[in-house]
């Protein structure tokens, strides 16, 4: 029976062989992000940017993403306790309502104000007073991404775009895929251009490289709300004084 001297041993003849945690896949994004469909992807995106004079132009070309952000911890914080100790508790609500962060910027690093999506129908002035400078917000049923939203969202993007064509790369949810987008894109010179489905886990580049960073500097920024304020509640009021901060921190040219 091989053992942990056997593993450990294994280890040190193969240095270039290290232990990793395995991520969860699902069979449909294991079957799509293949080399087929992502090599036709990039020779798909070479030619319209080709078409509309883009190459070496990364100041027009952009790429936007949506965020479930719950209004509260996303992930389980680790603490010190005594050793022995069989159960560590941290006090905080377990479900915390969630609300939409819609984030865009392009490849030479510049980003565009987010919009941010809330739940519910009526507005009320005071969620916006925190918010970062130049950001926009709207109700939707569920606080997530609609059709209506998203034209909304163009009509905000366009006003921080560069004059002329530039192009856009996004996700091809459903709320998407509608003539109403098209429409309203062509109106402000934008090109749109779909990502292939079940493949955004590793070709959205803002998923890769602004929100995997934001998540961490939200939990960080949580904690330390939560340290000031003993309710312990992070309310839509109260939601822009926490993002602002952490958006900062998340959405930088570096990282973009």
């Amino acid at each position: 029976m091989i053992g942990r001297d056997w593993l450990r041993g294994f280890l040190r003849r193969h240095p270039n062989i290290s232990k990793r945690k395995a991520q969860n896949l699902n069979p449909a994004r294991a079957q799509m992000l293949n080399k087929a469909v992502v090599s036709d992807y990039f020779a798909k995106l070479k030619d319209l940017m080709k078409k509309y004079e883009l190459m070496k132009k990364p100041e027009r070309i952009y790429n936007s993403d949506e965020k479930g952000c719950q209004l509260n911890l996303h992930k389980t914080p680790q603490v010190l306790a005594e050793r022995g100790t069989k159960r560590v508790h941290i006090v905080a609500a377990e479900h915390g309502e969630s609300v939409t962060v819609v984030s865009c910027g392009n490849a030479l690093g510049h980003a565009i104000p987010p919009m941010i999506l809330f739940k519910g129908k009526k507005m009320k002035g005071e969620w916006l007073d925190s918010l970062p400078t130049g950001a926009v917000a709207q109700m939707t049923p569920k606080g997530s991404m609609t059709t209506d939203a998203f034209v909304n969202w163009i009509h905000h993007f366009s006003k921080f775009k560069l004059p002329g064509n530039v192009l856009l790369i996004f996700d091809g949810a459903k709320c998407h895929l509608d003539y109403s987008i098209v429409e309203t894109a062509e109106k402000y010179e934008i090109k749109l251009f779909c990502l292939p489905s079940n493949t955004t886990h590793e070709l959205q580049p803002m998923d890769k490289s602004v929100f995997r960073s934001f998540e961490y500097y939200w939990d960080e920024e949580i904690l330390r709300y939560w340290s000031l304020h003993e309710d312990r509640k992070i309310t839509k009021q109260r939601f822009g004084i926490i993002f602002s901060k952490v958006w900062d921190k998340a959405a930088t040219p570096a990282n973009i």
